[in-house]
């Protein structure tokens, strides 16, 4: 579902906000933050896994969806981890500025395979993964288009 026709600047443009965003995961009675590029240090701390996934069902398909359709949407993606056996926390992505709030998960120990797979199942064009001990990384659905910027911590995996 990820395939569908953006066009390439609106991908540079998403990446480059994706990027930008802060995103945090609820542990027991805290919020902790985590970025692209960054090491999610506290995070591993509290939740031991070698791989980590940040994935949100929130406005597939790069569209504003109506809050009862992302909340729906985000039910479905709970469900389909409950079903694959992924242990998963409440997360949260927010633009740069604190606006533009997108519910998702911070998903424990998914294959990178099945992350990409989870990703595209949801319309979504990109996520967040990483292996414990290194920088979260954006992995872009789309193949890389032409001027797309290099930061080193963006996986154009089409």
């Amino acid at each position: 579902m990820a395939r569908h026709n953006v066009p390439d600047t609106e991908k540079i443009r998403l990446a480059a906000a994706w990027t930008a965003a802060r995103y945090f995961v609820a542990v027991g009675n805290r919020d902790w933050l985590f970025a692209v590029g960054q090491p999610a240090t506290d995070i591993e701390r509290q939740l031991m896994a070698q791989r980590y996934l940040f994935i949100t069902a929130w406005n597939p398909q790069s569209g504003i969806q109506p809050h009862d359709a992302n909340l729906a949407a985000d039910q479905c993606l709970q469900a389909r981890l409950v079903r694959a056996g992924l242990r998963h926390y409440p997360a949260l992505a927010c633009d740069a500025h604190g606006g533009a709030m997108e519910r998702g998960w911070l998903v424990l120990d998914a294959p990178l395979p099945l992350s990409d797979e989870l990703g595209r199942e949801f319309g979504q064009g990109g996520t967040l993964a990483w292996s414990q001990g290194e920088p979260a990384r954006l992995r872009m659905l789309w193949p890389r288009p032409p001027g797309a910027f290099d930061d080193g911590y963006t996986d154009w995996v089409g």
